[in-house]
């Protein structure tokens, strides 16, 4: 924490170095920040419409998107074009700030809650030039709240099957050039199996000030407790697992300070930050963690045409093993790593019709080395309402702690992992109608494998697929979108659906409102090679909403209205890769308001 302290008065000091009587210009960088990737964003409005206590879990129906979870509550762990491994390789983010345990490098999903976010943006495909190392399937970037008026508030609240309660609270305000926020959410679940209980408290600070050179600075704070148990899987898991007792109890905290400037055709972000976390398991497993991190970016509008991105990152990560628990083969110990990166990135609009984007990551790793990332794509408007894109990027993932120290086939001599993808899309925009389609092919090499007791650069695969997404509003009172992703990982066949389907239809008649949602896998193995295949299965929910008011909406949603008997492979080697049974139907009723 004093390391942070310090990071945080340095910063503010380069910030007001930086401040200026420029004039602002926003306008200009939000028509040019597109950089030809495929991307999707859940709007604050998609949001409060989903029922998820959970934030990953809210993107359980995204096209591209797989999520793999143990329950209605706990763990959520998305998986974009293959690639999942408990966050580990996908870059998870909160404001920019990535979010995962520096010790093992994976996310802890659960510990992000719904309680304050205003929309996610997320990456499909790799993008390491912007996000850096571990982005090899994507990334997905949470923006929270931000208030518009001197005081505002949102009160959610909800109950239902397995004996489950969720209450989200959000106040907010502006007034006087200073922003305040503050957010907290209780969650608390019995579970829908023995040994699946879920208790968690998530609260979240944030202050800043405008300066009247429209600069901004904000500091933010967030703290999770979190008590997740495991039922027994129906397949596979570890011996812990296996006992039908097993629990994890998390604690997490961040710090973060952000400074941002749009001068009249540049905008400067700065931002320092510190995650840190305490787990203790019922295995005995007792660790500690930290990542202190900067990030610094300049956007500079070159002429009417170009805008350039350029970028530098640091992070340290650092990780201590108290207690192996029994019968570990892991090693007791400490161990720290740091590394740099510089990134730029260029997009230029030679015409009205046809632009080009071309970029590079320079990241120097103290063990694994240097990496070249880099991404070039093409943009080309057909005609007015018709665009294709064709786009390379190159990615990464350097090794993490867990990898160069902490297991007996621990390897400190790993190289990164690097992935090639290669990908067309073509997006059809008119009125109220969009439609989009997007193939890949990604070759990935230097696969961290574990080869005959020790971690190796020995691995390859080749993943092919295809992103189907339609969109339709008929009038002010129905709208609906449907998406097909179609995956093809050769013989990595383990936890990866070759087929899924989504759709979603929203209905509004006066002052009630009808959501309904579906959703398909198929072709779903426990195993590679197609081994173990699983059941195709079908989810149907819905969610009723009435609106008393402008202020006042009540609502009853069902989950799993079929009461279809599935399971979900998790991706999770530590846990010996177990395959969990997911509720049946489940009912919840609660309220939402806003003041």
């Amino acid at each position: 924490m004093k390391k942070t302290f310090l990071l945080i008065c340095t910063f503010c000091l380069v910030s007001s170095a930086y401040a200026s009587d420029i004039s602002l210009s926003l306008e200009k960088f939000t028509r040019m920040q597109d950089t030809i990737t495929t991307t999707e964003e859940v709007s604050s409005e998609e949001i409060e419409n989903k029922h998820s206590s959970q934030a990953m879990d809210i993107l359980s129906n995204t096209t591209g998107v797989f999520v793999q979870k143990i329950g209605d509550t706990g763990r959520a762990d998305p998986v974009i074009r293959g690639f999942g491994d408990s966050c580990r390789k996908l870059v998870v983010a909160i404001d920019g700030k990535p979010e995962y345990m520096a010790l093992f490098g994976c996310g802890v999903s659960h510990s992000i809650l719904a309680g304050n976010i205003d929309r996610i943006e997320i990456a499909k495909g790799p993008d390491s030039v912007l996000y850096g190392s571990g982005a090899l399937g994507g990334a997905i970037n949470i923006i929270t709240k931000t208030p518009t008026k001197p005081f505002e508030g949102e009160i959610n609240f909800y109950t239902g099957s397995f004996n489950t309660q969720n209450a989200k609270v959000y106040l907010g305000g502006i007034s006087n050039n200073i922003i305040y926020e503050f957010a907290a959410n209780k969650m608390s679940s019995d579970g829908h199996l023995e040994n699946s209980q879920y208790n968690a408290t998530d609260l979240y600070e944030k202050l800043g000030y405008i300066f009247k050179d429209g600069g901004v600075i904000r500091v933010q704070a967030k703290q999770y407790s979190g008590l997740t148990h495991y039922p027994e899987p129906a397949m596979g898991g570890n011996e812990a697992f296996k006992s039908g007792a097993y629990w994890e109890d998390y604690q997490r905290g961040s710090v973060q300070a952000d400074y941002n400037k749009i001068f009249s055709r540049t905008e400067l972000s700065l931002k320092v930050f510190e995650n840190y976390g305490e787990h203790k398991f019922s295995n005995k497993f007792h660790s500690r963690d930290s990542l202190i991190g900067a990030i610094a970016g300049l956007d500079i509008e070159i002429g009417d045409n170009n805008l350039l991105k350029t970028g530098a990152q640091f992070r340290q990560q650092e990780g201590k093993l108290v207690d192996k628990g029994t019968m570990s083969p892991m090693k007791l110990g400490k161990w720290k790593t740091s590394d740099w990166a510089v990134f730029v990135l260029d997009k230029h609009n030679f015409t009205d019709k046809f632009a080009a984007v071309a970029g590079a990551r320079y990241n120097n790793d103290e063990i694994s080395g240097e990496f070249v990332a880099a991404r070039g794509g093409l943009e080309y408007k057909i005609v007015e309402d018709v665009l294709v894109k064709a786009l390379y990027s190159r990615a990464f993932r350097s090794p993490y702690l867990n990898e160069l120290y902490l297991l007996p086939s621990s390897n400190k001599n790993l190289k990164p992992e690097e992935l090639n993808n290669y990908e067309i899309g073509f997006d059809f925009k008119k009125d109220d109608f969009t439609f989009n389609v997007t193939g890949f092919v990604m070759k990935g090499d230097n696969l961290i494998q574990n080869d005959k007791g020790k971690f190796k650069n020995s691995g390859d695969y080749e993943f092919k697929g295809s992103e189907v997404s339609a969109g339709y509003v008929f009038d002010k009172y129905i709208s609906a979108k449907a998406g097909y992703t179609y995956f093809n990982a050769g013989e990595h066949t383990m936890g990866r659906p070759e087929s899924k389907a989504d759709t979603e239809i929203n209905i509004k008649v006066s002052k009630w409102s009808l959501l309904l949602g579906g959703t398909y896998v198929g072709e779903y193995y426990a195993g590679d090679k197609k081994q173990d295949r699983m059941k195709d299965y079908v989810l149907v929910n819905a969610k009723l909403t009435y609106e008393v008011n402008e202020n006042i909406k009540l609502f009853i949603d069902g989950q799993n209205l079929t009461n279809q008997d599935y399971m979900i492979f998790i991706d999770r080697s530590t846990d010996g890769y177990p395959v969990m049974q997911m509720p049946g139907t489940a009912v919840y009723f609660g309220t939402n308001i806003k003041f």
